[in-house]
């Protein structure tokens, strides 16, 4: 054993004896096509990046026709959408990336926000309205793609991925591995750097209140749909709850930072990012669809 295995350990251990974990067990079995998994779906530590902005409404109510919940639109007529690449270093189902692409949605229509670049991120801490369709999905191991499909009945296809952190840029590349066709590719910079001007946007945006009272919470929860098809053939709700040791926040930088979308259905999104959230020590539990 190396010097620094006890350590890795040690934090293994820790992580997993949090108390979202203990509040959500692993108490459960599933039988999928690839064995039997435990369940609920733990993460217990890693690191990625959240992507919010808009994307063109059209292309986004097109994909959603199937769907029983409305997007969540801006007053300049754009739909709000999130992406999130990545890395889960320690989970229930061992380590393996993730790709995803949502759209902000309601189940009942409502009036359109005000266009601000951090709207994404507010909305998320103090909507409760507001769900999350979880429409593209990637991951790069067989075991979650069959979890994700067969047990949460989320769209995710198996892809062959990299995402690379070091000290200053995290670089990302996605890519259809049935096909080899590209997904998704690109590099954000200085993701850990945090950015005071956007940190007191975000304050300016959700309210002093709103912001005491998400610094108390324990743990942020959010509610996920997903697409009509998969395995359901309704759009089930299904409860997530996540913990990071390390939030980061802080806009888009068009000059620096860089998306390529390589899939065409994606590409017609038009998706104009707008801020990005570096998290580290990342916790995460998601329950089973209702």
């Amino acid at each position: 054993m190396s010097t620094v295995e006890p350590y890795r350990l040690l934090f293994r251990q820790t992580a997993r004896e949090h108390q979202l974990f203990k509040t959500y067990p692993l108490n459960g079995a599933a039988a999928l096509s690839i064995g039997n998994v435990p369940t609920p779906y733990h993460i217990y530590t890693g690191y990625g990046l959240f992507i919010g902005g808009v994307a063109d409404l059209g292309a986004v109510q097109n994909l959603l026709k199937h769907e029983a919940v409305n997007p969540l639109t801006t007053t300049e007529g754009k739909a709000l959408m999130g992406i999130w690449v990545c890395d889960f270093l320690e989970a229930s189902l061992d380590a393996h990336h993730e790709l995803q692409f949502s759209f902000f949605v309601t189940e009942q229509k409502t009036n359109p926000v005000p266009p601000h670049p951090l709207n994404t991120l507010a909305l998320m801490l103090t909507r409760p309205d507001l769900r999350m369709v979880c429409y593209g999905l990637w991951n790069n191991t067989r075991t979650v793609v069959a979890y994700n499909r067969e047990q949460l009945s989320l769209n995710a296809i198996l892809t062959d991925s990299h995402i690379e952190r070091t000290a200053d840029t995290v670089r990302f590349r996605f890519r259809d591995q049935a096909t080899g066709n590209p997904i998704f590719s690109g590099h954000i910079n200085n993701p850990q750097k945090a950015s005071f001007a956007t940190t007191l946007g975000l304050m300016g945006q959700i309210g002093l209140r709103a912001t005491w009272e998400v610094t108390r919470q324990p743990w942020i929860s959010m509610n996920v749909v997903n697409p009509v098809g998969v395995v359901l053939n309704r759009n089930a709700i299904a409860q997530a709850f996540t913990k990071n040791d390390v939030n980061v926040v802080r806009y888009f930088d068009p000059h620096h930072d860089q998306l390529h979308f390589e899939d065409a259905l994606y590409s017609s999104l038009q998706f104009t990012p707008h801020c990005v959230q570096y998290m580290d020590g990342f916790k995460f539990v998601y329950l089973d669809p209702q």
